[in-house]
């Protein structure tokens, strides 16, 4: 699907969910290795979990009129991720290609021309996403994410989706590698409290830099991982917020790295969250990529997109 195609880009509302894996580790009841979730498509009871959740959040969204893109159990199945927790080259590439097509089967039985639904490829960064560490270049980034966006394009996604991406480094070589392939890319941030990137960039400087580093290769740009009540220094003033398309938030206001961690599911108010998410449809009328990241499943894609949908008057 060439980046003309994409529904979100002509005006259609999109529904997308990330941060599935605190479902699964509290809810679920599953021990996901370094919160590698890619590997419950190995797990007979893992993939049906899997394909629970994305109904739930699937079926929420379409109710209001809402498309869907798909994806989200690619995050960590990448070189360095699978390495550590044993797969193979040629594992890691037939579990990428298998992902694609489970997101695939589900996007059938419920796109409509009211209602499209697009197959994405979510891919995190290299390294730990919430812990800096040491930051790639650029060049290494783009060597080391053409492998996976190679296989998900052989694969039929649609989309890539660079997702809780803080180096601004990273985010040029991956915007780069997609580019090369020729597969659509969006940027999403993971943005600290106070409104700024790991490396100090406020998010008006961080999407200038790749524009200019890549010729603004990304379709558009997004924001998850992060509450609204968080992310909300990052929204300045100025033409740069053209570039936005979306907003992935978590359930809860809460340090990301200690939500993760701590032993249960911390999924906050939905009408809250819808109402809040409204508020920023109503501020930036031009985004229509509507999500949810940890803590969140189809009740809060459900309250979203309900509440999206009355400022939108879908």
């Amino acid at each position: 699907m060439g980046i003309e195609m994409l529904p979100q880009l002509r005006g259609r509302l999109m529904a997308t969910g990330g941060g599935f894996e605190t479902w699964l580790q509290y809810v679920d009841g599953f021990e996901l290795r370094h919160f590698c979730g890619f590997e419950l498509l190995d797990d007979e009871r893992g993939a049906m979990c899997l394909e629970q959740y994305q109904r739930r959040l699937v079926e929420a969204a379409v109710a209001q009129g809402f498309g869907v893109i798909n994806e989200g159990v690619h995050y960590r199945a990448s070189r360095d991720w699978g390495t550590l927790i044993g797969y193979s080259p040629r594992a890691l590439e037939d579990i990428n290609i298998r992902g694609v097509e489970f997101y695939r089967e589900i996007a059938r039985e419920y796109h409509t021309a009211e209602t499209p639904m697009i197959v994405g490829g979510a891919i995190g960064p290299r390294g730990d996403a919430y812990q800096r560490g040491e930051v790639i270049d650029a060049a290494s980034a783009e060597d080391y994410h053409s492998e996976q966006i190679q296989t998900l394009k052989k694969a039929g996604a649609d989309m890539i989706t660079a997702m809780t991406f803080s180096s601004v480094e990273e985010a040029i070589g991956i915007s780069r590698a997609a580019r090369a392939a020729d597969i659509p890319i969006v940027i999403s941030f993971f943005v600290q409290r106070g409104g700024l990137l790991s490396g100090g960039q406020t998010m008006q400087q961080a999407i200038e830099m790749i524009d200019a580093a890549t010729d603004a290769a990304p379709v558009y740009y997004m924001i998850n991982c992060t509450h609204p009540t968080e992310f909300a220094p990052a929204l300045t003033s100025g033409d740069w917020v053209s570039r936005l398309g979306g907003f992935m938030p978590n359930a809860v206001a809460m340090e990301t790295l200690a939500l993760c961690k701590l032993g249960h599911l911390e999924d906050g108010d939905p009408e809250e969250l819808g109402h809040q998410m409204a508020q920023l449809a109503q501020r930036f009328p031009h985004i229509n990529v509507w999500g949810g990241c940890c803590g969140t499943d189809g009740r809060h894609i459900g309250k979203i997109a309900h509440k999206v949908g009355q400022i939108r008057c879908v």
